[in-house]
């Protein structure tokens, strides 16, 4: 049996690029240790912001284990072929690295788009601690993605005790918060670089294709319905040819809304990463900060260094979608990135937007007309404009499911979330399929 060793990362910058890419795979720019880093590295996912690093890596030591575990006295027996240390995995870098987890201890609940405030909010009403928690998602990304990255040389079987022993590390961090004991054992010496035992986990947006190394867990895992909406390219030869499909009111509401934009002579044009300047990149930043105080009166959580990192890293998979005025001043901005998900298809992602001007359907064009013209014109798949909105359905965007996966410490709160949940998928269940009778497309004869 493969010996494994699994250690914390408390930053991206302790693990290989090449080594965290190669087990999550690079088809998906927020899973890439580069976007992950420069989240840390411009501080807009940090311990001050309350994301504290947390990432999980699990080294392959072959049959030297016995003989290290004997000398290291780190190392404890997690199960069965597999050890947990107290030391950070920058410490076991001669090991080839073969999973990852993306892993962030939480002080608060902002930013994650799978919303438990309320969950929150009856710990405090009950006097017990909600925070801390552990989230296994991308900070400030709505975007389903791999939340394990396990090697593509390690074989099935060998994948199911991978996942196995990352989700059982997260549960030996739970606390009961009703008695104060620790559901599996005591873990006050227990290794994980110091942290108070936990509330809960959660991984968040997790692809369809990892449901079943979340649903293999022994754990009685909840498991939460939400759902976005996605547009579909099929095989449109030009945006007219994908209006054709609508039905006529439709589509004429759809070319008003486009036209009402034409008496401001505004330019739209995609820029690559590479190409972008620094004069883009930096009123793009003051567009984005600007919008996001008006609208929720804070610059946005993510600083300005990080476009700029992200820009430098990434620029193979950075769009910016660049919005002049007449006069040839950039007043708007989008910033899209390129991926493929794990069906191998090629996604766009629309990601971060913010304009200088107020102007009826500028939103709309910019961060979805345009966005569906490039997918046309580049014969990109699918594209994922952002979380929430209904309003996009009526523009082409399609009801999809969406999941995360929760444990709960306290078993008499994870009862009542569990209704909570159980409910709340039928509840889904039934606006989807309400969301999916209005889409604009014609309807086929029954």
């Amino acid at each position: 049996m493969r010996q494994l060793i699994l250690a914390f990362a408390s930053s991206m910058s302790d693990i290989s690029t090449s080594a965290w890419n190669a087990a999550m795979g690079e088809a998906n720019p927020f899973c890439r240790h580069e976007f992950l880093l420069a989240l840390e590295q411009s501080r807009s996912a940090c311990t001050a912001t309350g994301w504290t690093p947390r990432h999980l890596c699990v080294f392959d030591a072959g049959d030297t284990l016995n003989d290290v575990a004997s000398k290291d006295k780190s190392l404890s027996l997690l199960a069965e072929g597999g050890f947990i240390s107290v030391q950070t995995a920058k410490h076991f870098n001669q090991f080839p690295l073969i999973a990852v987890m993306p892993l962030y201890q939480k002080s608060h609940s902002y930013g994650e788009y799978v919303f438990d405030w309320a969950w929150a909010e009856a710990y405090e009403r009950h006097g017990l601690d909600y925070y801390p928690k552990w989230v296994n998602a991308i900070p400030f990304t709505p975007v389903q993605g791999q939340r394990m990255g396990i090697h593509p040389a390690v074989d099935r079987a060998e994948q199911l005790r991978v996942a196995a022993l990352l989700l059982l590390t997260l549960n030996r961090r739970l606390i009961s918060a009703q008695d104060n004991l620790v559901l599996e054992e005591a873990i006050l010496n227990q290794p994980g670089l110091g942290d108070s035992p936990i509330s809960s986990w959660h991984s968040l947006f997790v692809t369809p294709s990892q449901t079943p190394l979340f649903e293999g867990s022994p754990n009685s895992l909840l498991k939460r319905l939400g759902t976005q909406f996605h547009w579909h390219n099929r095989g449109y030869r030009d945006f007219k040819d994908f209006l054709a499909g609508f039905s006529s009111r439709k589509r004429k509401n759809i070319l008003k809304e486009r036209a009402q934009l034409q008496p401001f002579n505004l330019k739209f044009q995609f820029v690559e990463g590479e190409q972008i300047t620094a004069s883009q990149w930096q009123t793009f930043i003051q567009c984005y900060q600007l919008t996001y105080l008006k609208r929720s009166g804070h610059r946005g959580y993510l600083t300005p260094t990080f476009f700029q990192q992200l820009g430098a890293q990434l620029a193979a998979q950075v769009l910016l979608l660049v919005v002049e005025d007449a006069k040839g001043e950039m007043v708007a901005g989008a910033l899209y990135l390129k991926g493929e998900n794990t069906q191998g298809l090629k996604c766009l992602y629309g990601r971060y937007w913010g304009t200088t001007v107020e102007l009826d359907g500028l939103h709309f064009e910019a961060c979805y007309y345009q966005g569906i013209q490039y997918c046309i014109e580049h014969e990109f798949q699918v594209f994922d404009a952002g979380a929430q909105g209904e309003h996009k359905v009526l523009r082409g965007f399609e009801p999809v499911a969406i999941y995360s996966y929760h444990n709960i410490a306290h078993l008499g709160f994870k009862a009542a979330i569990a209704d909570f949940v159980e409910q709340e998928t039928l509840q889904m269940q039934q606006y989807m399929a309400q969301m999916q009778d209005v889409l604009p497309y014609k309807k086929e004869p029954s």
